[in-house]
């Protein structure tokens, strides 16, 4: 009896999580994610496109109701809401008393590590950054394409997601763009496809060309990866980025030789873009920025805006902070700071303005590294003006990387004039990598008679296997002839040091932080430091102690004995 009882029940739960596996396909026409965390809202969208139902996604609390004039009230929908960041509290009650047939709601504490869950089916995987977006965005189309769920992996999530990996058997993991050591680490069981250039442009048109070899296509979505938008997320056609202000010149050439005839450009501040890319590739570009409005304002067909929800991008901003011409040794110096949270590239072209007259423009041969938060002076010698009236034009691209150059700084300022001898002299004494401190210190000794301020840059140092260039954040003051260290933190595995046994080291110094005009470079031998020598004289003064007890303990020992 007890047996067949035993039976009964197992047989019971298995019917019944049956029939709830088969409700959650089958129970729902339409998907609204009610979520402010972007990757909530990726998720959802992506799931009920690999569901192939309808979809859409809040953007704020009185968006609840607007959004659903859009949908058909024939919709059974289901609302994916988030455990703490949900725009709408009892979503679902909102949407039956809105007169639709039924809706009901499922609450996610992270919604890019349970949906995929209920797609049973679902064995191949794309692995993307937990930090930006744009990675998710460009791969997007690919993972509709081929059936994968995109995982935003991070050293934290990744041992969840290996977890929901060994209970799947997985076909195809692909790796785009750049991950943590400890995700690559994680899945290098699974053979993964790699796609990392270290420049996203790149990145991006790579994955285009993995689209390509599985299905055809004329026509390509271009966008800047700043954003979700619904169209986006349900591409049937891949997706390219455009850069914000200028078109990165990989993608004009990708777009020169692709089989594109026709670019959908989703985005109301990328028009200007649009009109790039149409003079520089010949391609037909529609631009899509409104759609219907779903409130009715008058007997004209209004539009309103798209509804989309951004992203995590890098911050990327740059400004002019000063132009001298300098009479003492004839230069021209072009100083900019960077408030960007990020390091950048920067690339000048530079139009002298004398008098009203146009003089023969003079610009950087190669990009220019940049740190974050950092002023930097560009010098360019052998300036020579004779008039009174002095402005210059200076237009510059700049981006995250030397390729990647798709922001704009085009502003015109006055020359000041200037009469100035630096006297600052520096020398390189040592360079090391602290394991402890994750961090590059590099020792200088001011040999001048005038206090100094320098930062560091390492060239073409090699992490992850890709080369980087990384630099200090702001300037470090060093007293006259005193020596002083500047720290450069990057986390660097025993991998990256074995590859970097000398490091290429340029010092910028000057008297003034804002007017590093003067340079030093060489190529160092790396020192390690694997223990820090705080760590070191902790560690004496416990041998020490421990030395004193034991010798203090045989003492009082030996005058018991006697």
């Amino acid at each position: 009896m007890k047996k067949f009882m035993v039976l009964t029940s197992i047989l019971f739960l298995f019917t019944f999580f049956s029939y709830v596996s088969a409700q959650s396909n089958e129970d729902f026409s339409y998907v609204i994610s009610n979520s402010e965390n972007w990757r909530d809202v990726y998720s959802t969208m992506h799931y009920a496109n690999l569901l192939q139902k309808g979809n859409d996604f809040l953007v704020s609390t009185q968006h609840g109701n607007v959004l659903l004039l859009g949908i058909s009230k024939s919709n059974e929908i289901r609302v994916i809401s988030s455990n703490s960041q949900s725009f709408v509290v009892n979503y679902p009650l909102i949407i039956r008393n809105n007169g639709f047939a039924d809706a009901h709601e499922i609450n996610v504490r992270n919604a890019n590590l349970e949906l995929i869950e209920e797609l049973s089916e679902i064995n191949n995987f794309i692995i993307v950054g937990n930090i930006y977006g744009y990675n998710a965005i460009a791969v997007n189309p690919y993972a509709l394409l081929t059936d994968s769920w995109v995982f935003m992996a991070d050293k934290n999530n990744i041992a969840e997601i290996e977890s929901i990996l060994q209970n799947r058997d997985v076909n195809d993991v692909l790796i785009y763009g750049h991950v943590d050591r400890e995700v690559r680490d994680a899945l290098t069981g699974y053979d993964p496809k790699i796609i990392s250039t270290g420049d996203r442009f790149k990145d991006n048109i790579e994955i285009v060309k993995e689209f390509l070899k599985i299905k055809e296509a004329n026509q390509v979505t271009l966008t800047n990866g700043e954003f979700i938008e619904k169209g986006i997320m349900s591409d049937s056609y891949p997706i390219l980025f455009t850069g914000k202000e200028n078109v990165p010149s990989q993608i004009k050439d990708y777009l020169k030789e692709s089989p594109f005839q026709v670019g959908v450009l989703v985005g109301s501040d990328l028009v200007g873009t649009a009109t790039n890319i149409r003079r520089d590739t010949g391609m037909s570009v529609i631009v899509k920025f409104a759609r219907g409005a779903r409130v009715p304002s008058g007997a004209i067909a209004a539009v309103e805006g798209l509804d989309i929800f951004p992203v995590p991008n890098p911050v990327m901003a740059l400004s002019l902070h000063s132009v001298k011409y300098n009479a003492a040794n004839s230069e021209l110096q072009v100083t900019y700071q960077s408030q960007s949270n990020i390091p950048i590239y920067l690339l000048g072209t530079i139009t002298p303005i004398i008098d009203g007259t146009q003089m023969s423009r003079i610009g950087d041969e190669e990009p220019i590294f940049m740190a974050p938060e950092d002023f930097k002076t560009v010098i360019y010698p052998d300036f020579q003006v004779s008039g009174e009236d002095l402005e210059a034009n200076i237009f510059t691209l700049y981006g995250d990387t030397p390729s990647s150059l798709e922001k704009v700084l085009d502003a015109t300022a006055k020359i000041e004039r200037v009469n100035v001898i630096d006297n600052c002299d520096v020398d390189i004494l040592n360079v090391k990598y602290s394991k402890p401190k994750d961090s590059f210190i590099v020792t200088l000794e001011n040999t001048a008679d005038a206090d100094c301020w320098a930062s560091v840059e390492i060239k073409d140092l090699v992490v992850d296997g890709l080369e980087k260039t990384i630099g200090s954040e702001g300037s470090e003051n060093i007293k006259k002839g005193k020596k002083g260290k500047v720290i450069i933190n990057e986390i660097l595995a025993n991998e990256d040091l074995d590859m970097n046994n000398f490091v290429d080291v340029i010092v910028y110094y000057g008297e003034r932080e804002d007017s590093l005009v003067n340079t030093i470079r060489g190529t160092f031998e790396l020192d390690i430091e694997s223990i820090s020598k705080v760590t070191i004289v902790l560690l004496i003064i416990s041998l020490l102690i421990v030395g004193l007890i034991i010798f203090y303990v045989i003492k009082r020992r030996n005058e018991n004995f006697l």
